[in-house]
């Protein structure tokens, strides 16, 4: 008969496979930097605010957690502008939206 895995573990492995998003939005003539309806900001521009946001990300990332920053700038599709998944999982990532 197996043990079951204690539930404490359970979710602590969960929560470590989520990924953090942080978005650059342009909003209020303002940039600002979104993660969960959390913001961070103004910026007085873009680049301002991606830099931050790439900061923030690379944190979470040297914590072991992983993390996205996207820009959603006005009358144009989000990219993505850092992720910090390893190269195996962005080749994959890209070959999925490629199809």
């Amino acid at each position: 008969m197996a043990c079951a895995m204690p539930i404490e573990r359970r979710f602590r492995d969960t929560r470590t496979m989520t990924t953090a998003i942080f978005i650059v939005i342009y909003a209020r003539n303002k940039w600002w930097i979104d993660l969960n309806g959390k913001t961070k900001g103004p910026f007085i521009s873009r680049e301002g605010a991606q830099t931050e946001a790439i900061s923030l990300a690379s944190s979470f990332a040297m914590d072991g957690r992983r993390a996205e920053v996207q820009v959603a700038e006005p009358g144009e599709k989000r990219r993505i502008v850092y992720q910090s998944s390893d190269i195996g999982m962005l080749g994959r990532a890209a070959a999925a939206t490629n199809h």
